[in-house]
């Protein structure tokens, strides 16, 4: 290492994080600061609704000599100092714009408020889009970026629909053609401004991208919009493997799901050909992981706090190695109370009367609903729990046939 290079020293990004909110705090900034590590991003305000992204203050900061990183730091902190979104509407609306949301993030904010006894009003200021993911509006500034809940809107006199119509006004306003082609019949929005997926609403847009007039389109990750034709099954599934390398590479995962425009409306879609499908089932399944795993450890401190004692399973995924084909699975013991994930695959656990031993047999879910449906509670949240006290009697489970993995 040089010696001008002790200058630019780079910290760690959890070390710059501190940086950033230290600063801000002399700076008089005294709203609460989370560093949400996972998306490498500050989380402001008791509410959480306001948020700053790290990735471009990083950045900037690492390539800035000593004496200059001080001016990084007031450029993109400065922010912080506003008061929050405006209470009128006619102040607000130039800078609202939509954004495309994971549902697994929606309900990391649930779970996270329930946790520490606070409010939060997101549920209410989501629209439903697909499966996974839910579409919300932001309102973004030169420097940050917060998220509008409910008593914005109560603030506003308008509905989230009302919100809507303006964004998508904002956002078609900044949006020209920039369309490329990554071979294979697939194609990809360029925009490059943290609203590429966003522009999948903009159904006049999708028919000008170039894949005719029945196009089918994915949103993996916040900065890809991903188009194909629907008339080719090898321009899909080359449109999957580029979704699954988005979503392993970039982060910032929106959505699993495949969509069409139906009467110039957006509607899942659902691919017809087996080899599609299966693909498309496979991402799914890998995210859904990724979302079951990610609250297990928030449900056991939810859980511990009220006293309750329930068992979370995991939600396990088996790769078939000849046909690459995944499947989950996870555990239903007897006598354990617990908040199962659903998943293809149930194996069914029954302790002996020797500690330690017991017997086992694996049911497919449509199985175990067919003599266990009583017995699954539907919990609130994304992905699907069920709170499960009971167990199936014995001559239920060898009436069932077995599956295998």
């Amino acid at each position: 290492m040089g010696f001008f290079d002790l200058f630019k020293s780079r910290p760690s990004t959890h070390k710059f994080a501190q940086i950033v909110i230290k600063y801000a705090r002399n700076q008089g900034i005294a709203q609460t600061m989370h560093f949400d590590e996972a998306e490498f991003r500050l989380v402001v305000g008791e509410n959480g609704s306001h948020v700053l992204n790290l990735h471009n203050a990083y950045r900037d900061y690492c390539a800035a000599n000593k004496n200059q990183r001080d001016e990084v730091l007031l450029k993109y902190t400065a922010g912080l100092q506003l008061s929050g979104i405006p209470d009128d509407f006619a102040s607000a609306k130039e800078h609202l714009m939509p954004s495309l949301k994971p549902r697994g993030q929606g309900e990391y904010l649930r779970l996270t408020a329930l946790i520490q006894d606070k409010g939060i009003a997101y549920q209410q200021a989501a629209l439903p889009f697909g499966d996974d993911a839910m579409l919300m509006l932001a309102y973004d500034t030169e420097h940050s970026m917060a998220l509008v809940n409910q008593s914005n809107y109560e603030s506003w006199n308008i509905s989230i629909e009302d919100g809507l119509k303006v964004a998508l006004d904002n956002l078609r306003d900044r949006t020209n053609d920039h369309f490329i082609d990554l071979g294979e019949g697939v194609f990809a929005g360029v925009w490059e401004d943290a609203y590429d997926s966003s522009r999948i609403l903009l159904s006049d847009l999708i028919y000008r991208a170039g894949c005719g007039s029945d196009p089918v389109m994915m949103v993996p990750t916040r900065g890809r919009l991903l188009l194909c034709t629907a008339n080719s099954n090898s321009a899909q599934l080359r449109m999957l493997e580029h979704a699954q390398n988005c979503m392993e590479q970039e982060g910032r995962v929106v959505s699993a799901g495949m969509y069409k425009l139906r009467d110039g409306k957006l509607v899942s879609h659902t691919p017809a050909n087996a080899g599609v499908l299966e693909s498309l089932r496979n991402l799914q399944t890998a995210q859904r992981a990724e979302d079951y795993g990610s609250q297990k450890e928030l449900l056991e401190a939810l859980h511990e706090k009220n006293g309750e004692d329930i068992f979370v399973p995991s939600y396990t995924v088996l790769k078939n190695n000849d046909t690459d084909k995944l499947t989950s699975l996870s555990t239903w013991t007897q006598g354990v109370v617990s908040l199962l994930p659903r998943t293809d695959l149930v194996a069914m656990v029954t302790p002996s009367g020797q500690e330690g031993e017991y017997t086992s047999k694996i049911l497919s879910w449509q199985d175990l609903h067919s003599i266990a449906g009583a017995l699954l509670q539907v919990v609130d949240g994304y992905p699907e729990r069920f709170l499960v006290t009971g167990f199936p009697e014995q001559d239920q489970l060898d009436g069932a046939p077995e599956s295998t993995l």
